[in-house]
């Protein structure tokens, strides 16, 4: 099938052929694509970049901001075909079951769907990306040939997150798109418009060259990022005031970021056991970190919310080492390289030899840096709107007002005494902390920074009142416009939201395709 270059031409056909048209060629958009297209759907996937990010496209992420500021709203995500997975690292990593479940300590905190509804789906998942289906803590320990290190499982979950070899999914789908999808590339959604039935009838795009033409639809799937998606909802208020899937209030709220933060460091007597508990390992041409998340029943004992931790081994604050060097002096023979490998000869002896034997990415000599991924309370206080400033198309930027609760913060001060409190039981050293966390920080939002992952704004509910979309990601009251994106979050959790937003898509696909079993779309 084509990949089509709206600059330059035009998709010709009959576009009313396309079963599903989906905005979006980033990783839930591609995995769509790819299922649907093996079911026998005709499937068209709009896409405002081309193969790389470019100044001209990423201007579209432009927004205003006028609570905490983002570090880079606009390079930090990607408009190119794979999405920001031409930046990420691949990381999966699920949810947990509390994460899916109603807890009355926090607000707005309900999914309405289990984790058990998409534990199939997280499998197709990691298969789409590559990754086994192992477990994340006892099969992987089995696999390296490691022992629970007795972190009280109450209090703590020791896990791994595994990554994928190949995390860009152009480059891993490509075939399977070139083969079987249609891919307009340099177009840009401009406007969804309804038909009386309340339908998506028809959509219109524009070129970078100033061309528009409409297309109509059948089934229209927005799997942009968390802002984006909201950005599109809030502009179509055309036909429906306030936007596209507003009639609850809940459009644009509750938007959140998996806070995080560098707490400390951890200090031990014997940091080479310290890393064999909390390095990464290699195993098969496989990578997986340690993760320490909140357990459950710490969670729900202290009211507060999911958070966890890992360790960054540094040398002089910079995480190259011996290893990292190497890597650079292999595909770059430079004589400074040389010089630093000589110098640390031992070092790098020591790391080759863990690695060769073990799999354990050792660094002798490293420090060991605390580092924080924190879930964000859901409140409408943190919300994504329209600002006065307009894109190259005329269309009105995203205004993006982030607010971190207090909540966040107790958690992770409490989180960081029972570290503490744990690592010392066992042996491996104690924690301090840096002076900025103090419980009486009134500037706390200022210590906590943002990593790219932007979810909520649409979030998903049991009933109109309540969300955006239905538990199908179907917008309430248009029944042929799906949100596959993070935007639907009602909560974050502490990882990547990336795995469990491929998840859901899977489970969008089977309810197009109206498959009787997940099975079926491997």
């Amino acid at each position: 099938m084509p990949f089509i270059d709206a600059n330059t031409q035009s998709s010709d056909g009959d576009r009313a052929a396309f079963d599903v048209t989906i905005v979006g060629a980033g990783a839930a958009g591609i995995l769509l694509a790819v299922l649907l297209a093996r079911h026998g759907r005709r499937v068209m996937v709009i896409e405002s970049g081309h193969f790389e990010p470019d100044d001209e496209r990423q201007s579209l992420n432009e927004i205003e901001q006028t609570a905490k500021p983002m570090s880079n709203a606009v390079w930090n995500r990607k408009r190119a075909i794979g999405g920001t997975t031409t930046a990420w690292g691949g990381q999966s990593l699920p949810f947990g079951r509390l994460d899916f479940e109603t807890r009355d300590w926090v607000e707005h905190s309900s999914w309405p769907i289990s984790v058990d509804t998409l534990q199939p789906y997280y499998d197709i998942a990691n298969r789409f990306m590559g990754v086994d289906e192992r477990n994340y803590d006892s099969d992987i320990l089995g696999l390296l040939d490691r022992r629970d290190p007795g972190f009280d499982p109450a209090l703590l979950h020791y896990h791994y997150s595994k990554w994928a070899r190949q995390p860009n999914f152009y480059k891993l789908h490509r075939q399977a798109l070139e083969r079987d999808v249609t891919v307009l590339y340099n177009a840009h959604l401009l406007r969804i418009d309804l038909a009386t039935s309340g339908r998506v009838q028809a959509i219109e795009i524009g070129d970078f060259h100033g061309r528009r033409q409409t297309m109509p639809v059948n089934s229209l799937v927005l799997a942009c990022g968390g802002i984006e998606a909201n950005r599109i909802l809030l502009l179509n208020d055309h036909q429906m005031p306030g936007g596209l899937g507003s009639a609850s209030g809940w459009l644009g709220k509750a938007f959140m970021e998996h806070p995080c933060l560098d707490a400390g460091y951890v200090e031990s007597a014997d940091m080479r056991t310290l890393q064999e508990v909390f390095g990464t390992r290699v195993r098969g041409g496989r990578r997986f970190s340690v993760r320490l998340s909140a357990g459950a029943d710490w969670q729900r004992t202290n009211r507060l919310l999911n958070i966890s931790a890992s360790l960054m081994w540094l040398y002089d604050g910079d995480e190259i080492g011996p290893l990292s060097e190497l890597r650079s002096f292999v595909r770059q023979p430079r004589m400074e390289g040389a010089v630093k490998m000589v110098s640390s000869s031992r070092q790098l002896a020591a790391g080759l030899w863990a690695l060769a034997r073990t799999g354990l990415i050792y660094k002798p000599g490293a420090a060991a840096k605390l580092s924080l991924m924190c879930e964000q309370q859901p409140s409408r206080d943190s919300y994504i709107a329209l600002g006065e400033e307009r894109d190259r198309f005329g269309a009105r930027k995203a205004r993006l007002h982030w607010r971190i609760g207090h909540l966040t913060w107790d958690t992770v001060l409490a989180f960081c005494r029972i570290l503490d409190d744990e690592i010392q039981r066992l042996g491996l050293g104690r924690v301090r902390l840096f002076e900025a966390l103090q419980a009486d920080a009134t500037d706390f939002e200022s210590h906590l920074s943002d990593v790219n992952h932007h979810m909520g704004g649409a979030r998903m509910s049991a009933s109109p009142s309540d969300g955006v979309v239905d538990d199908q990601l179907q917008v309430w009251g248009v029944p042929n416009l799906h949100v596959c994106s993070a935007a639907v979050f009602p909560t974050s959790s502490h990882s990547n939201p990336t795995l469990t937003l491929l998840a859901l898509a899977a489970r969008l696909v089977d309810r197009l395709v109206k498959a009787e079993r997940p099975a079926e779309l491997t």
